[in-house]
């Protein structure tokens, strides 16, 4: 599909990188620039929304670093320490994770992959930093190291109705099920959550960067955000620092999307899992909603139209929805998931639609 010349990204505010993210500036000669929001986006993030519901796009997942889990021990140091059973994790088959506290507040969520002798757990960039130290913490005398995997793991995302054929177009193998993993040249390949066909490229930097060309020759090329929409709209949880450590896995709907095993055995945070699960006292949930109005934040507090402020939940991620506002995940009480009454930061704030 032919591509519009980008306009001139606007200065950014302070604080902000200048730069595209390290292991992203191969980018750069394809008419990406730093977003408002500190990722690469192509100068249109209205028409990139648009493009991400309905047609074949390509996507930078620059928000995402990937920790390399490596050593004789890997396996059964991750455990010990994930909600998922690491046994059931082949090089066909990835998975979803979580890692928490021992009071079971979520401190990180995973999706990971075999990459040869490797255990590949990608994760929040704004994350990985701190999830890392705390790790290291537990390792100990174990066969294990783990690190930043930097440029040699980074991911992009292709998505659309006709997503597979653009994989096939470059040359790639296309899982038919969810979570399915193929690896073509030391590039996995997983089929991801969603609408419509979504799947995740991982591998390394250069390696990505020569298959770009040959995926943007029948998709349009994405800005990161427009990714973070698709994941939105799909149910699929995000965490960052402003909702770290707020929320049992089972509220972000872990144990809906098969990322909680009931009968792995012990890990941090385990024993609050399992009693919310087996006594069935849940009172929150993950829901997929919107906004028509307003620049919403995460973490930001849902309360109730015409009450006295009390949170009923919080905002967990957002990202910009085409037909305005922004498309939002939300952490809610079950007992609120009928009102129309909810708010957004305040009592008089921007309305909140719950989707599903």
């Amino acid at each position: 599909m032919p591509h519009e010349t980008p306009p001139v990204a606007a200065p950014l505010p302070p604080g902000l990188p200048s730069g595209l993210p390290a292991g992203f500036d191969w980018l750069s000669p394809f008419g990406a620039s730093i977003g408002s929001d500190g990722l690469p986006d192509f100068g249109d993030r209205r028409g990139e929304a648009a493009a991400a519901l309905s047609a074949d796009v390509i996507a930078p997942l620059a928000d995402r670093g990937t920790i390399r889990v490596r050593g004789a021990d890997r396996d059964a140091f991750l455990q010990g320490q994930l909600s998922s059973d690491i046994r059931e994790l082949t090089p066909s088959r990835g998975q979803l994770a979580s890692y928490s506290t021992p009071k079971g507040r979520v401190l990180a969520i995973f999706v990971a992959l075999r990459h040869g002798d490797d255990i590949w757990l990608e994760t929040s960039r704004s994350l990985l930093a701190d999830t890392l130290k705390r790790l290291r913490m537990f390792v100990m005398r174990s066969k294990v190291t783990l690190e930043d995997a930097g440029a040699e793991a980074i991911s992009i995302g292709v998505a659309g109705p006709n997503a597979d054929r653009v994989l096939e177009a470059a040359g790639l193998l296309v899982p038919s099920v969810l979570c399915l993993c193929a690896e073509v040249d030391g590039i996995v390949i997983m089929r991801r959550r969603g609408p419509q066909n979504r799947y995740s490229l991982h591998g390394p930097s250069e390696r990505l960067a020569a298959l770009w060309p040959k995926l943007a020759a029948h998709a349009r090329q994405v800005g990161t955000e427009a990714w973070r929409l698709t994941d939105i709209l799909a149910g699929f949880p995000a965490l960052h620092p402003e909702t770290r450590e707020q929320h049992v896995a089972q509220m972000m709907n872990i144990d809906q999307l098969d990322g909680i095993s009931f009968t792995k055995g012990c890990y941090p945070g385990q024993e609050i899992v399992a009693r919310l699960h087996y006594l069935g006292n849940l009172k929150r949930r993950m829901f997929v909603g919107r906004s028509q109005t307003g620049t919403i934040a995460r973490g930001a507090p849902v309360v109730l139209a015409g009450g006295e402020g009390q949170s009923v939940g919080d905002v967990l991620d957002t990202a910009l929805h085409p037909d305005g506002g922004q498309a939002l995940l939300v952490v809610l009480q079950t007992s609120q998931q009928e009102s129309t009454a909810l708010r957004i930061g305040s009592a008089d704030g921007p309305e909140l639609a719950l989707l599903r």
